[in-house]
């Protein structure tokens, strides 16, 4: 069995009081083999923000894997958005923003939705390319058929069931094609401050294999939507089956909200 903790949209620089306290002690208790980063470390990219988030890495436990959100991308710097934009990212977390882990059980790579700019008026939105994807393909395929395959990104693939229309990372049906042919089972994701699940293909119909689709709500920060309270997910994984617990802040401490095969 291996257990995995993803966590997303963490925010440094607008923290809900408490909550990274009790965070890091639930996750310890846990003590995951792989810590999944889903992206948004910081609020603006700011340095003290920065340290901040070098320091949570060095204490999560296990593997930790981590890719970048648009948060993270300079904010006030346009010509360091444009000319290196995962500078600060790959100086304070890890020179490679697309990580990857493989055992005898799963495999897991992250992959770098955040962008300096999109085709949308926010910029806050996110894509994947096709080079991205097919660099997926073949890690995946090179895992072969036994291994349980993630994949973690900040943006979203799957909108939440009441709202069809949410902006998804953009080129989100294609790359979906490819991980279908590779054979991944679940995608990990934030950005949304929201969380939900699905299947890929209630929403992406020319998607036959399953595929589920994880959404994390924001873990640490104060800037919640819909009221919707910080949390992160625990998986358990098994003989290539995924017991998915959702831990939810109450107020004072994290506590589970329920478990799922």
């Amino acid at each position: 069995m291996r257990t995995l903790v993803h966590i997303t949209d963490i925010h440094f620089g607008k923290l809900t009081a408490g909550a990274m306290e009790k965070m890091e002690a639930r996750i310890a208790e846990i003590a995951p083999d792989i810590c999944t980063v889903g992206g948004d470390f910081t609020m603006r990219s700011r340095p003290r923000e920065w340290i901040g988030a070098r320091a949570l890495i060095e204490r999560l436990p296990g593997v930790v894997l981590a890719v970048p959100g648009n948060h993270d991308l300079p904010y006030v710097n346009l010509w360091e958005r444009f000319r290196h934009p995962y500078r600060r990212f790959k100086r304070y977390i890890h020179e490679n923003p697309e990580p990857t882990y493989m055992d005898d059980e799963i495999a897991v790579m992250g992959i770098n939705t955040a962008r300096p700019w999109v085709p949308h008026y926010t910029w806050k939105e996110g894509a994947i390319s096709d080079a991205q994807a097919a660099a997926a393909g073949r890690f995946f395929r090179q895992a072969g058929a036994n291994r349980f395959k993630i994949v973690f990104a900040h943006h979203p693939f799957l909108p939440p069931p009441d709202r069809p229309r949410t902006y998804l990372v953009r080129n989100a049906a294609a790359a979906l094609s490819v991980f279908e042919d590779a054979g991944v089972d679940m995608i990990l994701g934030g950005h949304l401050h929201l969380a939900y699940s699905g299947d890929i293909a209630s929403f992406h119909t020319h998607i036959r294999r399953p595929m589920t689709c994880i959404q994390g709500p924001t873990v640490t920060s104060s800037r919640l939507r819909d009221r919707e309270p910080n949390g992160f997910f625990h998986l358990c994984i098994e003989s290539g089956r995924a017991e998915v617990t959702t831990w939810q802040w109450s107020g004072s401490d994290f506590m589970k909200a329920g478990a799922r095969p």
